[in-house]
């Protein structure tokens, strides 16, 4: 299934940490792979520079929440209606 599939924390940045000018990429993917794993940023940091001493669970926890921003791309952009009622969050 695709959800068990890996998903290295340098591809879940490249698909979803936008590059914005005088904001610091690195900084934001840290934060945002912390966010999803519920992880510190600072253990993020600690697995590398480019995250490949992270622990194994933490590519499954990055390719769910890969799936969960696919959904809601569609759901914003209308192609997906969810029920009345559904949790949005």
């Amino acid at each position: 299934m695709l959800r068990q599939l890996p998903l290295e924390p340098m591809e879940y940045c490249r698909r979803w940490v936008i590059p914005e000018p005088g904001r610091n990429y690195r900084k934001a993917c840290i934060n945002a792979i912390a966010q999803v794993t519920g992880t510190s940023p600072k253990t993020v940091k600690d697995w590398g520079t480019d995250f490949r001493m992270r622990p194994k669970y933490v590519t499954r926890i990055l390719r769910q929440a890969d799936l969960i921003n696919q959904f809601r791309q569609l759901v914003a952009k209308g192609i997906v209606t969810l029920p009345p009622g559904f949790p949005q969050e």
